[in-house]
């Protein structure tokens, strides 16, 4: 009937038919905007992240997502205010990589929502500070009150107009 080259050669296209009929499927359909294996977080206990911060800062971008006010009546040490209403707008300016960028907000909540969103956007350096300030305060971590330390497009466009590099960024050569 057939030779075995005959039955080979028919095996092999329909293998290629149907890996690129999965590919279509996958890749040219809104399937591949479905989360078949839910996303990594990674997650950092407030007290471990502290320890790794003060020692080590320049590796950090330690971004508050809360509104201005909340952020004014108490923040952690050292974060900079990057209202979660503005990320949309300003996420192209922070670094992709050289940099981690650790989020927090109040209880945690909002904080994974930014998360989400700048891991959608293709960001893989990013941390999660678990419970957020309350979580921070609990566990005795310093804390600074008072007049919101903000980061936005034109702060980070005009320091990088001027040294090339973000705020808060290290220079890379």
């Amino acid at each position: 009937m057939f030779s075995r080259n005959a039955v080979f050669l028919f095996a092999a296209i329909s293998a290629v038919i149907a890996i690129l009929a999965t590919i279509f499927v996958i890749y040219l359909t809104p399937l591949k905007y479905m989360n078949l294996v839910a996303p990594a977080v990674h997650e950092m206990d407030p007290s471990a992240f502290w320890k790794d911060y003060t020692a080590h800062p320049d590796e950090y971008l330690f971004i508050d997502v809360r509104d201005p006010d909340e952020y004014n009546i108490a923040h952690a040490k050292g974060s900079i205010n990057m209202p979660i209403a503005t990320l949309a707008d300003e996420y192209k300016v922070l670094p992709r990589h050289g940099k981690f960028i650790a989020l927090i907000c109040g209880d945690g909540r909002l904080s994974m929502v930014g998360y989400g969103f700048l891991q959608f956007e293709g960001f893989t350096n990013l941390i999660h500070i678990t419970g957020g300030i309350q979580n921070w305060i609990v566990e005795g971590l310093p804390v600074t009150q008072g007049t919101s330390t903000r980061i936005s497009t034109s702060t980070v466009l005009s320091s990088t107009m001027t040294t090339g590099t973000p705020p808060g960024c290290p220079k890379i050569s």
